[in-house]
């Protein structure tokens, strides 16, 4: 295994004189157990961690954990950082990308005060890597970068290799799939010099995409099937799933359904032995999609389920939307329209995430980019010329005078900023208890007016029975009149003690006016106390869920109600869905109450959908960024 390899290579150029030959994992436990805590104990930590990396993945993460916390105990800096890089494979192995890209920051800092530029240009690789499996391609240049420049000073130039292999990974994504090419025959050339069959299997993984892509399936098969013989043959594992879920596909391409499954099949084996969340959740979207391929629905459902569970654990939302993406299609081809709504709404919201991630990068500023080996040499031979020493010192002061200067505008600017902001929503929280005042004025006077006629009415009339039922409208103007004031109130000062006044607020309305129908009413809002709102937001939030709720009750003749809001990509997801008898909206004019509600919708900036349909029932969906 590659990171396994490279964290051996590491032990040897931190240990090299404790290092005469690679200890075996007892004489480690041996270590481990009776060792006093010291920088010995620490090694044997980390080079545990290294071994166990290949066949256990979270047990050489607690390994590599121990050696940091006893690192830090005793002060031990080398320790410090080899034991951080291992996490950081670790994590990276385990597709915890955004873990494993931490603790390489982590490693980069302590390292940079090592002096250590060949390790350095593994750290700054593997973030490379971690960056582009996540869709950050531009930062991942930039560690290309200073992983080029780390190898010239440490004249490693086979090394350049790996970096060439993350560049042509990367000129794919970016669909510049002839570059790719070409920086894969590159990195292959010194990859064969070094005879590192490990990496050498994953050039042959790239060039069998790229030979994918241009239909070329005959030989992207022999690639696939090239890398994976070598991988088994050096029992290589951590990357069988990937290679057999890129094999399946393009057997699924080239026609022959059976083989794709069966190579899918392996590749959730292989991928579960690692406990890789990520290339299991690609092995089972690609048998969704064979099994969608043979019409085998419900087995398509249920792999596409269990893919989009395990994606959602991880960062990868291009993973979530795929899955997603199978859900949706899933559903549709079972007929249940109501879930395979929901599925590509969610794939919506994932997409549009991804939007600023998918730009390609300009290859000006990669070229630009490799410059700076260049450069860096010019600046260490004009600092042998004391005079333009000078001069470049007196420079340097000025750019930071200027950068102080500059950064002190800026935070005048933010001050003055964040200051109008905070002046520009008191006026709208003002503007909107002006409002709130005037509806209370106008509500209250209006029930106040009307019970007050009521009740001279009741007076004169000698007649018992009407004199109760003139008695019984006053009750129910009363109680309204109170309920429209609790409301009001309720949204210009909600009460400090309970923070989930707005979840408390929906449930009590929803089962006041259900209970009064004898609708059968479901609701999970829990979500909502996870938030905080503006007074603006509660309110608005609030009166659309009142609305969409009142016409449903009254409307619809449904017999069950589900009230929902969850957090879905940091959007606030409030449905309303009835099972009642729907409409068609074409032959429906829009009233003032749908106005009203996207009106309300606009102001916070959410989305506002309604689908109905006759005889199926309705389904109102707010989504609001949070």
């Amino acid at each position: 295994m590659q990171k396994r390899l490279i964290a051996i290579i590491l032990t040897l150029l931190l240990f090299p004189a404790a290092m005469a030959q690679m200890p075996n994992k007892d004489s480690l436990l041996t270590v481990i157990k009776s060792a006093p805590e010291d920088s010995n104990k620490v090694r044997a930590y980390h080079i545990m961690a290294s071994l166990t990396v290949g066949t256990d993945v979270p047990a050489a993460i607690v390994y590599a954990k121990k050696g940091l916390a006893l690192g830090k105990k005793v002060g031990y800096t080398a320790g410090i950082a080899s034991c951080l890089l291992n996490i950081s494979y670790c994590y990276g192995l385990a597709g915890n990308l955004r873990s494993a890209w931490l603790y390489s920051d982590s490693a980069i800092a302590v390292y940079k005060k090592l002096n250590k530029p060949s390790i350095l240009s593994l750290c700054y690789q593997n973030r490379a890597d971690y960056k582009m499996q996540s869709g950050r391609l531009k930062e991942a240049l930039f560690d290309c970068d200073s992983a080029i420049i780390f190898i010239e000073k440490a004249q490693r130039t086979t090394s350049k290799a790996y970096v060439y292999k993350t560049i042509a990974a990367i000129y794919y994504l970016q669909g510049n799939y002839q570059q790719s090419e070409v920086y894969c025959e590159k990195a292959y050339e010194l990859l064969e010099k070094m005879k590192d069959s490990i990496t050498m299997t994953v050039i042959l993984n790239k060039q069998g995409n790229i030979y994918e892509h241009n239909k070329e399936y005959e030989k992207s098969i022999r690639s696939f099937e090239k890398a994976i013989n070598i991988s088994i043959a050096i029992k290589q594992e951590n990357k069988l799933a990937e290679y057999y879920t890129s094999l399946s596909n393009v057997w699924l391409k080239n026609g022959d359904k059976k083989k794709a499954e069966i190579n899918a099949l392996k590749a959730a084996d292989f991928a579960g032995r690692q406990k890789n969340k990520l290339q299991l959740a690609a092995a089972q979207k690609m048998l969704s999609t064979i099994y969608l391929k043979k019409d085998s629905i419900a087995d398509a459902i249920e792999i596409a389920s269990q893919s989009f569970t395990i994606a959602a654990t991880t960062e990868s939302n291009e993973m979530k939307k795929a899955a997603a993406e199978a859900l949706a299609e899933g559903y549709f081809k079972k007929g249940d329209y109501k879930n395979a709504f929901n599925y590509l709404q969610i794939s919506k919201l994932l997409n549009d995430s991804l939007a600023i991630e998918k730009y390609d990068v300009e290859l000006t500023s990669l070229q630009t980019s490799f410059k700076v080996n260049e450069k860096d040499k010019e600046i260490l031979l004009l600092n042998k010329d004391k005079e333009l020493q000078r001069q470049q010192l007196n420079q340097q002061r000025f750019l930071i005078a200027a950068g102080l200067a500059i950064a002190v505008l800026s935070f005048m600017g933010i001050w003055l900023f964040i200051n109008r902001n905070s002046l520009r929503q008191r006026m709208k929280e003002l503007e909107l208890r002006n409002q709130l005042a005037a509806d209370l004025h106008d509500e209250v006077g209006s029930s106040l007016s009307s019970i007050n006629m009521l009740s001279l009415m009741a007076t004169k009339q000698a007649n018992e029975i009407t004199r109760n039922d003139i008695l019984t409208k006053m009750s129910n103007n009363a109680r309204e009149t109170v309920d429209k004031m609790g409301d009001i109130v309720w949204m210009i000062k909600p009460d400090k003690v309970d923070e989930r006044s707005l979840k408390l607020r929906i449930e009590r309305f929803a089962y006041e006016i259900c209970s009064s129908k004898n609708i059968e009413v479901l609701i999970a809002v829990e979500d909502l106390d996870k938030l905080k709102f503006t007074m603006e937001q509660r309110n608005n939030i609030y009166l659309i869920f009142k609305e969409a709720l009142n016409n449903a009750v009254k409307y619809s003749d449904t017999k069950k109600i589900e009230i929902a809001a969850n957090l879905q990509n940091k959007n606030l997801v409030l449905q309303v869905i009835d099972f009642g008898k729907g409409f068609n909206r074409s032959s429906v004019k829009k009233g003032n109450g749908l106005n009203n509600m996207q009106q309300r919708a606009k102001g916070l900036g959410a989305l506002l959908h309604l689908n109905s349909t006759a005889g199926e029932g309705s389904v109102l969906m707010l989504s609001l960024p949070v």
